[in-house]
């Protein structure tokens, strides 16, 4: 009776070990691949903005896609999905080999989304030179979404889950003026057919500064449908 106890229990520690082992690996596997799936996307961003910032025309013109979620299977299970948001922040270097020199760099991050204090799962950066103007969406009034200039600390978070958001899709501008490039991220989402940054365009006069915007179909404004203020 003894024998047939421990055999029991020998048996339950192992069928434990075992759950406890496979429990680990799961969790293991997970983890690598949210940081896999994130990294993906960083460098598949980071690509797109990459091309256009080397691109040799004075005005380069382009809208990037960013998926609401990160799944990390290819079922597209929620269960298996990051909710997380686009951290882009410009950041100047000096060199230890040339003093006064200057390395530019736009470094995009991958971060958790409901963290207070956001892991970080991918990062990705891009050298770049000029000046960068980093635009944000507010959507927490009644009204729809408001774009305004993040001046402050030359970084903004895309959140393609917020409320309202209209940060799945990023307008990318690069204008050189006086042999200088001026590069500008702009959350505009496409909804039913309308860029959702066109009238913002035009109210902040960004389409006279940059006329390169004006041969874009989808950006045209017509006079009378301007919101006066």
């Amino acid at each position: 009776m003894i024998e047939f106890a421990l055999s029991k229990l020998n048996l339950l520690i192992f069928v434990t070990a075992v759950a406890a082992i496979v429990v680990f690996f799961m969790g293991a596997v997970n983890s690598n691949m949210k940081i896999r799936q994130s990294y993906e996307l960083v460098y598949k961003i980071g690509k797109e903005l990459k091309v256009g910032i080397e691109s040799n025309s004075y005005c380069t013109v382009k809208f990037i896609d960013i998926p609401k979620k990160i799944y990390t299977n290819s079922g597209g299970s929620d269960a298996f999905s990051i909710n997380y948001k686009l951290n882009v922040s410009a950041h100047n270097f000096t060199t230890n080999t040339d003093i006064g020199s200057e390395q530019k760099k736009i470094v995009l991050a991958i971060i958790d989304r409901k963290s207070y204090k956001p892991k970080i799962y991918a990062a990705y950066d891009i050298d770049y030179n000029g000046n960068v103007y980093f635009y944000e969406s507010d959507c927490t009034n009644n009204t729809g979404c408001e774009i305004k200039l993040n001046d402050t600390n030359f970084s903004v978070n895309y959140d393609p889950l917020k409320a309202s958001s209209i940060d799945t899709t990023i307008l990318f501008i690069k204008k050189i003026e006086n042999g200088i490039p001026n590069i500008y991220l702009i959350p505009c989402l496409k909804k039913n057919g309308i860029y959702q940054c066109k009238n913002f365009l035009v109210e902040e006069d960004l389409k006279q500064k940059i006329l390169c915007l004006n041969a874009i179909p989808d950006l045209f404004v017509e006079p009378n449908t301007i919101p006066i203020s």
